[in-house]
């Protein structure tokens, strides 16, 4: 039903890699100077962190060759972190619109 576990297990590796550093760093209160405020950059790790959380959701239950319905479930699951992650972002963008470009040192 579910192709190569090795295949899941090489995204799952790859979707850690590229989601997950950054928005740990984030949350632990490292910010780069390009994001203007601490509320930018929680909003930006929330919504990275749901992306991660939807590559977890859709690859360890074909992993694990779950039933069709747990697998369809988390599927599901993982469209509504996907959706999440979109206001986050949205959020993202409204509040660093809303502070402005940093001023001159």
């Amino acid at each position: 039903m579910h192709a190569n576990p090795a295949l899941h297990a090489v995204a799952l590796a790859a979707a850690t890699l590229l989601l997950l550093p950054l928005p740990v760093a984030l949350l632990w209160g490292w910010t780069p100077e390009r994001l203007r405020s601490r509320a930018v950059a929680r909003a930006y790790a929330y919504a990275m962190l749901g992306l991660y959380a939807q590559a977890c959701l859709n690859t360890v239950p074909r992993m694990l060759d779950a039933p069709a319905g747990l697998t369809t479930a988390c599927s599901a699951a993982g469209v509504a972190l996907c959706v999440a992650a979109a206001v986050f972002f949205t959020q993202a963008a409204v509040r660093a619109r809303r502070v402005g470009p940093k001023s001159a040192r």
